[in-house]
């Protein structure tokens, strides 16, 4: 989550814009949040620039799934989801210089975003995991786990 927190500072210091399409809005559940993650979008989403859908995108959007289904074969059978597809138009349209996503491996028969990096549908778009060039040590103690008893002799 380093790369995130990141990007989320570089927003801050105006290094970056975040731009996204209004559709993260429905598909960011606070339920399905990992502990601690919702302060952390909340605080990502006060600096994202929401765009919102209209003729251009859904059209590239619908030439990016037309383009993966007629090559579904040479992607497993695997193609491109209505999600997936108006967010990478989304970013194609207004250039953005990367797409940050966490999703490596298509599940059932939607394709994995990362490996589609450098050419998305015949663009060029840079797709990756949000990355820190400078990682956080975390110097915290570590928390003992109060279900299991400690060691008496110390090791």
């Amino acid at each position: 989550m380093d790369g995130v927190r990141e990007v989320i500072e570089r927003a801050k210091r105006r290094e970056a814009k975040i731009i996204t399409s209004v559709l993260t809005t429905t598909e960011v559940l606070e339920s399905r949040l990992p502990a601690g993650m919702k302060n952390l979008i909340e605080g990502l989403m006060r600096r994202v620039i929401r765009v919102g859908m209209d003729i251009k995108i859904a059209k590239m959007a619908h030439d990016l799934r037309d383009y993966y289904m007629q090559r579904s074969a040479e992607f497993g059978g695997r193609t491109l989801g209505v999600p997936d597809a108006i967010h990478l138009a989304t970013g194609i349209l207004n250039r953005v210089t990367e797409f940050h996503t966490f999703d490596g491996g298509g599940t059932g028969k939607s394709l994995g975003l990362l490996p589609l990096s450098g050419n998305v549908g015949g663009h060029r778009l840079i797709v990756c995991k949000p990355q820190a060039k400078s990682p956080q040590l975390d110097l915290r103690k570590p928390r003992r786990d109060k279900t299991t008893p400690s060691d008496p002799s110390g090791s």
